[in-house]
C-alpha cells in the first residue's frame, strides 16, 4: 500500500506562495532554505516511487524538469507522475519522457484507493495545495513534510486553508537547517 506524503516549503504563517499580487515570487523567501535543502529532498525524490500534482503544479513542472540535467532532474523526470485533474481532456506530456505520466481524472476517492493500491511505496505530493486540501479531507495524506521557512509574510496563499475538520498529527522527524533558519518538520497524520 502506498503512503501520499505531502511535501512542502511555506513560511511561519503557513503561506506557500509569494505575498499577496506576488504569489509566484518564492525566491527572496524560499530560495535560502530551498538551497540548504537541496540533498534532502533530493534523496526524498529519488526514493520516490511515485509523484502525484495538481493540474496547476503539474504545468509549472512540466514546463521546467524536462529541460533540466542532473541529479534532481533524473529524479523528477524517470519517476512515474499522476496528475489530478477535473479536464479529462487534458493531455499529459512531460517532454521525452511521455510514458512517465498519467493522468487521474473522475471520481478523486475511487482513483486515489486504486494508486495507492497499485503503488508499494512513496508517494510524493510536491506543493499542489489545493490537491493536498482535498486529499486531507478525505484521509489519503499519510504524512506532510514541510519546511518551514524562518520568515512571516502575513498575505499569500495558506497552504492548509481549505481543512474541513482536524486532523491529528504525530512529530516523526526534525532538521534544523542552520544557514537558513528553516526547519523541516514530519508528521505522521493520525487516522
Amino acid at each position: 500500500m502506498g503512503k501520499i506524503i505531502a511535501s512542502v516549503s511555506c513560511t511561519l504563517d503557513g503561506i506557500y506562495t509569494g505575498p499577496q499580487g506576488n504569489e509566484n515570487n518564492m525566491v527572496d523567501w524560499a530560495m535560502p532554505g530551498i538551497i540548504d535543502s537541496t540533498a534532502d529532498n533530493l534523496a526524498m525524490f529519488q526514493e520516490a516511487d511515485a509523484i502525484l500534482m495538481g493540474r496547476v503544479n503539474y504545468e509549472g513542472l512540466s514546463t521546467f524538469w524536462p529541460f533540466q540535467e542532473g541529479e534532481f532532474a533524473e529524479a523528477m523526470n524517470k519517476t512515474p507522475k499522476y496528475v489530478v485533474t477535473g479536464n479529462r481532456e487534458l493531455e499529459a506530456q512531460w517532454g521525452d519522457f511521455g510514458d512517465t505520466i498519467s493522468l487521474l481524472a473522475g471520481d478523486l476517492g475511487e482513483r486515489i484507493t486504486a494508486l495507492k493500491s497499485n503503488i508499494e511505496g512513496n508517494i510524493i505530493v510536491p506543493g499542489s495545495a489545493s490537491l493536498v486540501q482535498s486529499l486531507l479531507n478525505a484521509g489519503f495524506v499519510d504524512e506532510i513534510n514541510m519546511i518551514t521557512h524562518p520568515v512571516i509574510l502575513g498575505s499569500g496563499k495558506r497552504y492548509l486553508d481549505g481543512i474541513a475538520a482536524r486532523n491529528d498529527l504525530k512529530l516523526i522527524g526534525t532538521q534544523l537547517y542552520e544557514t537558513s533558519g528553516s526547519m523541516r518538520l514530519r508528521f505522521e497524520v493520525v487516522q
